[in-house]
């Protein structure tokens, strides 16, 4: 007879994974493994314009949030909740006043109109100084020209800001009867103002853009925690009262510690919507190479890699460009993708005469070029569907190619890829196309909800249940070795496609 009065109650971590197209809310176990029927997901909506424009507004996926809350613990009253772990995209930026009401909307990194701000900032500051002390290039993506562009836009409003900080923290200060919440060191290496050697708030860019330290949050390691709702949540969520609430951390490094990527031996890839590719290293003389950036994790570990604004997003749209695929949103079990597959299983690889650059959604790793778009070049009478699918493909493989040539400087040892995602895990022909580009092997992890499972990890060693990150097993479902052969074809294809990049983007 189960739920005897004095029966142990199975611990679980709720995780709480904020992502741009998705929020999901879940139980993890404490070997940070799912546990089925007490998951949540549902849409995170974004504002997106044409002028740049890409924002939430704070309360209502707040409220989204809570109500997710509300219906996970409804179902959880036969597990003891022994950690709340969030990780968020990154970086968003939001105003909050004296009472930490939000003043403003969120502010995401896909939001481009401080570009101008971004140029003028650029010519006033040095960029290597900056780049090295931040470990971010100077891009729309990070904080610093959007703190100007606020400034110039919403003048009033701006001065009326006592507090600029992240949307995950306004979470907290929203929920814990303490209000002074700080930001962990992940999150706040995503702005861009964040000293990644001296783990404090860069001087020399809050001078460049005229902004006061106290108005940014304290900083503290993703290990520090707090205990205590306020009388309102409290009341709504009884079973966490005396549950510790860890500082969220950016999700790409809760990607790469999810699938067992916590060392330099194993790089993740990941392609969902957008791709990226990450290693964590502990090195304490990180010098990073030309187009990449740093992210500090803890005082003693970075995540080093790049992401790209590119992924399964510009399949989905090519597809739904050329007719290829009526339902623009299954893209993984209809008739037409393996049909698709087949096709491009059967092609030789850069048989098409194209080059392309793949920057439907603007550049960030390597090029990091300001308003930069698609450019499909080559193309002839002979030119096929399939042809312009697979030269895209091929193309966005190119830009892991030329992140992985530089990580390589660093890490000057054999790895192990792993690779991730939705987009990638559904192609074995991209599959195999990524190890020929990259010339290593990579193996496709089997985890589920590696994001979700990375953010458990950090809260199940934060907590002292589990030792190290390395006290949690990973599961692989196939592995790809390069083709020598294919190598030499798609290194050549990719020299074509930095020329290509040279003459319109230098």
């Amino acid at each position: 007879m189960k739920n005897l009065v004095g029966e142990k109650k199975e611990k679980a971590v709720l995780v709480l994974d904020i992502g741009t197209s998705f929020v999901k809310l879940g139980l993890f176990d404490i070997n940070a493994n799912p546990i089925k029927d007490f998951q949540v997901k549902f849409e995170h909506w974004m504002t997106i314009k044409s002028d740049g424009t890409y924002i939430f507004n704070p309360k209502e996926s707040a409220e989204l949030i809570e109500r997710g809350i509300d219906e996970l613990l409804l179902r959880s009253s036969n597990f003891e909740i022994i950690a709340f772990s969030s990780d968020t995209m990154a970086s968003t930026i939001l105003g909050l006043d004296n009472n930490n009401e939000p003043l403003t909307e969120v502010y995401t990194y896909g939001d481009t109109r401080s570009y101008k701000e971004l140029s003028d900032l650029k010519a006033a500051i040095n960029q290597k100084k900056i780049y090295d002390e931040t470990g971010c290039p100077m891009h729309t993506s990070y904080i610093p020209a959007r703190i100007l562009w606020l400034r110039r836009t919403n003048a009033e409003i701006f001065k009326n800001v006592r507090l600029w900080t992240d949307f995950s923290n306004y979470l907290l200060r929203r929920w814990m009867n303490n209000k002074n919440i700080p930001l962990s060191y992940s999150v706040a290496s995503w702005t861009g103002i964040f000293d990644r050697k001296k783990l404090n708030w860069n001087e020399s860019i809050l001078k460049s853009i005229e902004l006061e330290k106290n108005s940014l949050p304290e900083l503290k390691s993703y290990d520090f925690n707090l205990v205590g709702l306020n009388s309102k949540y409290s009341k709504r969520w009884k079973n966490l009262v005396d549950t510790p609430f860890f500082l969220p951390v950016g999700d790409g490094v809760s990607s790469n510690l999810g699938v067992g990527c916590n060392s330099e031996k194993k790089i993740a890839l990941s392609i969902g919507t957008t791709g990226a590719l990450r290693v964590v290293t502990r090195k304490t003389d990180l010098k990073i190479p030309q187009g990449l950036w740093a992210y500090k994790i803890d005082p003693e570990n970075s995540l080093l890699g790049g992401a790209f604004s590119e992924g399964g997003n510009v399949g989905l749209w090519l597809k739904k460009l050329m007719n290829m695929q009526i339902n623009f949103e299954e893209i993984e079990t209809d008739d037409l993708n393996r049909e698709l597959e087949q096709l491009l299983l059967r092609s030789k690889p850069d048989s098409h005469g194209l080059t392309v650059l793949p920057f439907l959604a603007g550049e960030r790793a390597v090029g990091w070029a300001e308003n930069a778009t698609g450019t499909l070049s080559g193309i002839r009478l002979s030119t096929t569907q399939t042809d312009i699918y697979q030269a895209f493909l091929e193309s966005i493989a190119y830009r892991f190619g030329l992140v992985s040539r530089r990580l390589m400087t660093v890490l000057g040892e054999e790895c192990t890829v792993i690779a991730s995602g939705g987009a990638i895990k559904a192609s074995k022909y991209w599959l195999q196309m990524i190890s020929n580009v990259l010339g290593m092997k990579v193996s496709v992890s089997n985890v589920e909800q590696d994001t979700g499972k990375g953010t458990a990890i950090l809260a199940l060693v934060g907590l002292g249940v589990k030792k190290s990150l390395n006290d949690f097993e990973f599961e692989i479902s196939d592995t790809y070795n390069p083709d020598e052969k294919s190598m030499i074809i798609y290194q050549n294809a990719m020299d074509r496609q930095e020329e290509l990049y040279s003459k319109i983007f230098s």
